[in-house]
């Protein structure tokens, strides 16, 4: 207690032998503040470590149960002979994509930012979502914004593509247009279940997961992405697969340049397809990038 009050006191008086601190405060104030430092810096203490026990916990897993090196020896014989993957990989479901591609990261707090972006885009292409280009009354410089397609939910939906977009539905309120902003404190005030959703695998989910062929497909298919503009020869169908591909680019965290190629290589598709010209378009203006913050930022409450 006596080390707390020294942290009170400041140098007012020095005795004669100039060995003698004086304090300048009255003991009653001295007592008070001794009383509300012994309760509530551990208190404190007890609440910031609480917040941060499973980073902590984590960190350490990570670091013992030798993960960097696990997950660099598997990238490196994954990468072996690798092949390109043309098709839809992990049966299209993005949220096992994620969490494989996760997996094998090198980073060890798992990224969501990529999913976030690839659903977007998913929901774009299957008119879930608007999106439109929009500039204010103060001459600001026109930028994206989504809306909830007021035609209600397509039935098509996946339940992770159905989850986040009823996240973006409660977040875009009344008028149904969705801006980065709100999206953001939505998250932040409301319990959201899709959060929940995204970080557990489930039945069919783990078993694709756990196939070793997934994790092939991937980087198959995004060394294929990164190569496009250099392959000479392509096939028919993939012309149907574009807009997929854009989706798993953004997955991937390859989309500026996946849309760069695609854009250079068959730029009439994209004119002439209205859905595939505003995915590509959301991408290619980095549109996207508010929004995934925004969801990223929410997370973090």
């Amino acid at each position: 207690m006596h080390s707390l009050l020294t942290l009170l006191m400041i140098p007012a008086t020095l005795s004669a032998a100039g060995e003698e601190w004086i304090p300048f405060l009255p003991e009653w104030l001295e007592i008070i503040l001794t009383i509300l430092a012994t309760i509530f810096v551990p208190v404190l203490l007890i609440i910031l470590f609480v917040g941060m026990w499973r980073k902590v916990f984590y960190t350490i897993w990570y670091v013992i149960s030798l993960q960097p090196l696990r997950r660099t020896l598997l990238r490196k014989r994954l990468a072996a002979g690798l092949e390109y993957y043309r098709d839809i990989p992990a049966g299209g479901n993005l949220k096992v994509a994620n969490a494989v591609m996760n997996s094998i990261s090198s980073a060890w707090l798992t990224d969501y930012s990529g999913l976030f972006g690839a659903l977007i885009l998913r929901l774009i292409d299957k008119e879930a979502l608007l999106m439109e280009w929009k500039s204010n009354m103060y001459g600001a410089e026109p930028h994206v914004v989504l809306s909830i397609n007021s035609k209600g939910t397509p039935k098509n939906l996946s339940d992770t593509e159905r989850g986040f977009f009823s996240l973006l539905e409660g977040a875009a309120g009344a008028d149904g247009v969705l801006q980065p902003r709100e999206l953001q404190q939505y998250i932040r005030h409301n319990d959201v279940p899709f959060f929940k959703d995204i970080a557990t695998l489930y039945g069919k989910e783990k078993e694709i997961a756990k196939s070793p062929d997934t994790p092939r497909q991937l980087l198959g298919l995004k060394k294929y992405l990164l190569d496009f503009s250099l392959i000479g020869e392509r096939e028919i169908k993939e012309m149907t697969l574009w807009k997929e591909y854009l989706v798993y680019a953004t997955l991937f965290g390859i989309a500026d340049k996946v849309s760069e190629n695609f854009a250079t290589v068959y730029p009439d598709y994209f004119r002439m397809n209205s859905l595939a010209g505003t995915q590509l378009n959301i991408v290619g203006n980095n549109a996207l990038v508010s929004y995934v913050s925004a969801s990223m930022e929410g997370m973090k409450k």
